[in-house]
């Protein structure tokens, strides 16, 4: 009985850590799933670019259609916000509501 406890103890803690490192490597990203999440992550990315962040930009995303608002210096920052969103998870579809300066 006295090996036994020491024995549970050990695999109880190896259970533990192997489901900590398992956790750890998880990608969280695809379990995005309210429309307001997907919007801040989108605006998020926006903002961050260095191309897009220049510009006066924002975005709504409902049910995997973003809706791009705003006004863009140029064409080439247009297309990269459509391309940013494009990529972003989440978003199935953009819809590009911009105007030029």
């Amino acid at each position: 009985m006295k090996t036994f406890i020491p024995f549970a103890f050990l695999a109880a803690a190896a259970l533990m850590l192997g489901g900590c490192a398992a956790l750890e490597g998880q990608d969280l990203s695809d379990e995005l799933v309210s429309n307001e999440g997907v919007t801040a992550i989108a605006n998020s990315r926006l903002n961050d670019d260095f191309m897009t962040g220049r510009a006066t930009l924002s975005v709504t995303v409902v049910d995997g259609l973003a809706t791009l608002y705003g006004t863009v210096p140029d064409e080439a920052t247009r297309q990269r916000a459509i391309q940013i969103l494009e990529n972003s998870p989440g978003v199935f579809e953009v819809l590009d509501r911009t105007r030029r300066r």
